[in-house]
């Protein structure tokens, strides 16, 4: 394995990690706080066929840490680093794999950059940051499209705003049905440390949320790994855990209904650290969709 900085707008450099394989591009992305490491042990198994890289996001591990601030972890940013690094590295229509919050950026390089990608691979990725569906919940998505669009409304033309307010007051409803859901998953729920309200790590998160877009479908190859039921420890006769697992399966129905073509493979009992958990049954399911895809390009 190789590691090299690739640097993707000025003074903003991303680790790259590549192991030794030749063949179609696959790109590893890890989830929030994670790295290019966290996919070590798992990369190799695809490095027969495949030229096999992993990036760590702006902001952790040795990758450039601009200002937590949204402008530099909108989607869009975070998307065009993924790109530049692909363009830079000559990788031609690679597969891209992401964990957990990466499936944002999935769904954006999936609506920009479609011609310049083989498939996307979410690995308990296709949450509603990056599928937003009628039964999500999440309320960051929504309420960050509701703050932008608030954003807008002052210097609207009538005609604009009109259309507007009409999408206002529907979001506005996905809004509060959000809110009902996050003030049930706060109870019980203890503060946090005050030391750590401060931290870096809690604005870069709030960097990259306030950030989150809307997605529905997305014109590419896409295969979905996702725990259906999730794994549970000792809550697993809780209401808590009951409503989270009808919220993942009803979440995985979405993304299945919105992308006729996506290919959705529920391993019960998995854990959110997926390739972790299930590593031969994540392997098969990736093998095999990339295989498919290779058939029809």
């Amino acid at each position: 394995m190789t590691s090299q900085m690739v640097e993707v707008e000025k003074n903003v450099s991303l680790e790259v990690l590549e192991w030794s394989g030749s063949g179609r591009p696959m790109v590893f992305l890890a989830g929030f706080g994670g790295t290019a490491q966290d996919f070590d042990g798992f990369a190799e198994k695809f490095t027969a066929d495949h030229r096999v890289v992993s990036i760590t996001r702006r902001g952790f591990g040795v990758s450039s840490h601009p200002l937590p601030i949204e402008q530099n972890y909108t989607p869009e940013r975070l998307a065009l680093d993924v790109m530049t690094v692909i363009r830079r590295l000559e990788l031609k229509r690679p597969i891209i794999v992401g964990h957990s919050i990466a499936g944002q950026e999935l769904s954006e390089i999936g609506t920009r950059y479609p011609q310049e990608i083989g498939g996307l691979i979410y690995l308990e990725a296709a949450e509603p940051q990056a599928f937003y569906g009628p039964h999500s919940r999440a309320v960051y998505p929504i309420a960050a499209e509701v703050r932008r669009d608030l954003a807008l409304l002052g210097t609207a033309q009538p005609s604009d705003g009109r259309t507007l307010v009409a999408k206002l007051r529907r979001d506005l409803l996905r809004l509060s049905d959000g809110l009902d859901w996050y003030e049930k998953a706060l109870e019980g729920a203890p503060d946090r440390p005050a030391t750590s309200q401060s931290s870096p790590q809690l604005a870069l998160q709030a960097a990259v949320m306030n950030g989150f877009r809307l997605y529905s479908q997305i014109d590419v190859p896409i295969l979905s790994v996702v725990a259906v039921p999730p794994r549970c420890d000792d809550d697993c006769d809780s209401e808590r855990y009951r409503r989270r697992s009808a919220e993942v399966a009803a979440q995985a129905d979405d993304v299945a209904r919105a992308n006729p073509n996506a290919q959705v493979v529920r391993l019960p009992n998995a854990g959110h650290f997926i390739w972790e958990t299930n590593p031969q049954q994540v392997e098969q399911a990736v093998k095999a969709f990339i295989a498919r895809v290779f058939d029809h390009q």
